[in-house]
């Protein structure tokens, strides 16, 4: 593999910036020998060749010097902070200040964060040693060798072999004070590196499986829908009210669907979503996986509603069934068995715990990142008083008339306070935002941007308010159900719900997103850095977004006769698609920005990346790991490169000694390491 695509498969992400620009150098010198060439053709032009090499001679070491300068800079604070971590972390240990899982998960990713570090200084002095050495060959010099061993061969980052030292430290307390001296039990517990995912061949069948069922079950249960109108009695199949009872279940299971697909689109271009949900890098859901279980819920959620349409034709208690799949969906995320992914089960109820007490706790990404996701659920949350209703507030309906749809009776299924019912609950999601905004100003003492956004989910609680009103007023009061113009409920209505749709859509693709950046450059108004392959994709989610933040209005124009219009049976669930098809592209643009936020920070460790790195397990799965064609980008096929060179290894051995000779953890390099050291 060249050089180039090694570093730009092994480097960290968050760290991208502070690398060598190899592939920038190897262009340089390139296009130096091009533009050579024509003026060796040119007789007139022959007389200043040397002086053409000299300048660009000149321009090329400033070049590596600022690199070097740079290198040494970042390296040095990168290996503070470790020594400062260090110090903590050792009388966190001694002090038994912590349980011994947490220490052990402590010392783990302080190790990971060792091995990052020595990689940067393997991958930067490998980088330079091939640029030196393509521009000696190219310039038929020895220029770059002399200026190798005056400058990269006494800079900081070379000599320095204090990463070394702290590895074979953290390795000695690991072993000492959590495994009671059973080195290889500690050697093999610390060293579970963040290798790049591996899917299981069983869930890609699996997978495959799911998805050949759905597309036979959906097509089958449209035309049953279509043809069983009524059922053998003569009586019309209430299909519809069906509906009303599935579609909140379903969206919830198109969520994790489009979850799965987001994680593969972050994975795939680099976006570490691991380091941003701060969940286990070694043990955590891959999209297949995420995608496996979404499939295999819409399957049985498929199954379900045509077991509805059937029994419905046959008068066979047709209501029962999903209320049956509702509580198993219930079971399935709840039951404390250790099956069915109990670590990601348990993660996310966690975090929804965390949701519903942000006032009590500091707001992590993952907390707000999920409060997000269900305020693009709110229908399912309208949906909860349409249960309750249907299945509880009637007695009569289950000894009786199983066979048809229940007529709520109640305190909180009719009149007015139905509708209060239905505004407090569409309300929860938008309030659990509220709160994590004023329990951020709380921590932080920033008024923007936390006030500022928690200003943007109190307009969409008054959007919320006036709604209901309107809606109630329309199905309570006589004149304004039969003239809707009159009523002004729906004029306050309207005129809030404008603000928060522009309220929301700038802060999405301002805040969220982090476009319209002023310093954009060539990528207009965008930002300076996307790491999406193509600008179209963020001018596409822009335009999406615009149109799906006001799809709202059509409800201005269309079903305004009717009580619940946006929340009806057939519109209400075609609306929740588009939001979830909005919060998907959304997703994808959010953590993009939240990434590169950790970028500007250098924050590479929850610090764990999720690109290969170099551990010596095993070094041979290492080496197919890293040999693997996969960039953090735009991924493309490598050709191999065979070329080795024989003049450097006297330096490339010293430089292995260098930092070997303090410790025996030569296992911390790789072998496609050494290799391209060699080359």
């Amino acid at each position: 593999m060249k050089f180039g695509a090694h570093l730009l498969a092994n480097l960290t992400p968050e760290w991208n910036g502070q690398y060598i620009q190899y592939e920038y150098l190897k262009e340089f010198l390139d296009k130096t020998i091009n533009e050579s060439s024509i003026l060796i053709n040119d007789d007139k032009e022959k007389a200043t060749l040397g002086e053409y090499f000299l300048r660009v001679d000149r321009e090329f070491f400033e070049f590596c010097e600022k690199e070097m300068t740079k290198i040494n800079t970042f390296f040095s604070e990168k290996l503070a902070e470790a020594m400062r971590r260090f110090t903590t972390l050792k009388d966190e240990i001694e002090y038994r200040k912590m349980i011994a899982e947490e220490n052990s998960l402590r010392q783990n990713e302080y190790y990971l964060m060792l091995i990052l570090l020595q990689k940067y200084q393997l991958l930067n002095f490998t980088g330079f040693i091939k640029i030196l050495k393509k521009h000696d060959k190219l310039f038929q010099t020895n220029r770059g060798e002399q200026w190798r061993k005056s400058h990269i061969e006494t800079a900081a980052f070379y000599t320095s072999t204090k990463v070394t030292e702290l590895i074979r430290d953290v390795e000695q307390i690991y072993t000492n004070q959590l495994e009671l001296g059973d080195r290889t039990r500690a050697m093999k517990r610390l060293r579970v590196p963040p290798l790049e995912e591996i899917q299981s061949s069983m869930v890609t069948f699996r997978l495959g499986i799911f998805i050949g069922i759905l597309g036979v079950l959906l097509p089958l249960l449209i035309i049953l829908i279509i043809v069983l109108n009524k059922s053998q009695t003569g009586k019309k199949i209430q299909w519809r009210d069906g509906l009303h009872l599935y579609r909140s279940s379903f969206l919830i299971i198109l969520q994790i669907i489009l979850t799965g697909i987001n994680i593969y689109g972050w994975s795939s271009s680099g976006v570490n979503h691991i380091l941003i949900f701060e969940i286990d890098p070694r043990n955590h859901l891959t999209y297949q996986q995420l995608l496996e279980i979404g499939t295999c819920l819409c399957v049985l959620w498929s199954l379900s509603f045509i077991v509805f349409v059937i029994t419905s034709y046959f008068d066979c208690y047709p209501f029962l069934h999903p209320l049956i799949f509702v509580i198993f969906l219930i079971l399935f995320f709840l039951n404390p068995f250790p099956i069915f992914y109990p670590s990601a089960r348990y993660w996310l109820m966690k975090t929804l715990c965390l949701v519903f007490t942000a006032a009590f706790h500091p707001i992590r990404f993952a907390d707000n990142w999920l409060c997000n996701q269900l305020t693009s659920m709110e229908l399912a949350f309208f949906d909860l008083e349409h249960y309750f209703c249907f299945y509880f507030s009637n007695i009569q309906w289950w000894k009786t008339n199983l066979m048809f749809s229940s007529i709520p009776v109640g305190l909180f299924c009719t009149g007015w306070t139905r509708f209060l019912l239905q505004a407090f609950l569409l309300a929860i999601p938008s309030s659990l935002r509220l709160t994590q905004c004023l329990r951020r100003y709380y921590d932080t003492k920033l008024k923007y941007p936390h006030l500022v956004n928690a200003g943007k989910y109190v307009m969409g609680l008054t959007v919320g308010i006036t709604n209901s009103l309107r809606r109630a007023s329309f199905s309570l009061n006589k004149t304004y159900s039969n003239n809707p113009l009159q009523n002004p409920f729906m004029y306050l209505w309207i005129i809030t719900a404008l603000i928060n749709s522009t309220y929301k859509l700038i802060w999405d693709i301002k805040m969220d997103w982090g476009l319209f950046h002023k310093n954009a450059g060539e990528n207009r108004f965008l930002r300076d850095h996307i790491i999406y392959s193509s600008k179209n994709y963020y001018y596409y989610g822009m335009i999406q977004d615009v149109i799906l933040r006001y799809s709202w209005t059509i409800n201005i124009f269309i079903q305004f006769h009717t009580s619940t219009a946006e929340y009806s049976d057939v519109i209400g669930f075609v609306f929740g698609l588009l939001e979830l098809v909005r919060r998907f592209s959304w997703n994808f643009f959010r953590l993009e920005n939240e990434h590169l936020n950790n970028c500007g920070r250098y924050r590479a460790i929850r610090d764990i990346s999720i690109k290969p790195i170099a551990n010596g397990v095993d070094l041979n799965l290492i080496n197919s790991k890293l040999n693997k064609k996969f960039g953090i980008r735009n991924r493309k096929k490598i050709n191999q490169c065979q070329t080795i060179n024989e003049d450097l290894q006297n330096n490339i051995q010293d430089f292995l000694n260098n930092q070997m000779s303090t410790s025996n953890i030569s296992h911390s390099l790789s072998s496609a390491d050494i290799s391209h050291l060699k080359k």
